[in-house]
């Protein structure tokens, strides 16, 4: 009986062991889990600090100033490489109307590189005075302070939010920058009536009308240097019609007093 009760006090004792040894182990465990994640979020930190914005690179702004760039895309030196989002970045640039496309790269370990694509003004815009620089899609980029004289096709009186209008017209800015013969005129302006888009082109007055207008400006090319060797008057060109330019000549007073 003795040694019945002798074995079961040593087989519980012996549990005991194994449990505090268990015990232990679990514990010994979750303290080096503890420590390793200690440790990697400290190394994680560490690792961040030596990843830091030192040098910012900005390519492609001819016309936005270098602190008109950094201002907008609002990062900073010593900011984290790591945890900058380029969607952010490109979200914030974009929202300068300069600004058409972006194209943002980290280059390790402290160097963030920023290409950017600016719009390209195509045309002013006139109203009421003021001058405004549209590009190509006819959005305003800006508006022009002072006097100045104009250094490209001016559309005038033309409403931004009439689209078609300002889209035509446009469309037909293009067509005479093409045209080498067209690129050096002194004055452009073009406007719109009932009938269509009209132009004054170093003060010949032209009837445009829509579309075709490549087509249109080559017809008067060719025409335009015989009539000027004429010497003939001209109230105005009319290019509205296929195959055909008509030249209004200026009446003179005499024949509109004999009329």
């Amino acid at each position: 009986m003795r040694s019945k009760k002798k074995n079961k006090k040593q087989k519980s004792a012996y549990r005991r062991g194994e449990n505090a040894a268990l015990f232990l182990r679990r514990g010994t465990v979750v303290l080096l889990i503890a420590v390793l994640l200690a440790a990697s979020v400290l190394g994680g930190k560490m690792f961040l600090k030596q990843f830091r914005v030192k040098k910012i690179v900005i390519t492609g702004n001819y016309h936005l100033g270098r602190d008109d760039v950094l201002n907008t895309m609002e990062v900073k030196k010593d900011d984290s490489l790591v945890k900058l989002h380029f969607g952010d970045v490109e979200k914030r640039l974009k929202q300068n109307r300069w600004i058409k496309k972006v194209a943002v790269r980290k280059q390790y370990p402290h160097t963030l590189e920023v290409k950017i694509d600016e719009a390209v003004p195509k045309a002013l815009l006139s109203r009421k005075n003021k001058l405004y620089l549209l590009d190509r899609d006819g959005s305003i980029l800006e508006r022009i302070k002072g006097e100045t004289l104009p250094f490209l096709p001016v559309i005038k009186d033309i409403h931004p939010d009439n689209r078609k209008g300002l889209s035509e017209a446009l469309k037909f800015v293009a067509a005479l920058t093409g045209g080498s013969d067209f690129v050096e005129r002194e004055s452009i302006e073009i406007g719109l009536e009932s009938y269509g888009l009209t132009a004054h082109i170093d003060g010949e007055f032209i009837k445009v009308g829509y579309g075709s207008y490549s087509e249109k400006l080559a017809r008067w090319r060719e025409l335009e240097p015989e009539i000027r060797r004429r010497g003939v008057p001209i109230k105005y060109v009319d290019l509205r019609f296929k195959d055909s330019v008509i030249v209004k000549p200026l009446k003179s007073r005499k024949k509109e007093k004999n009329s």
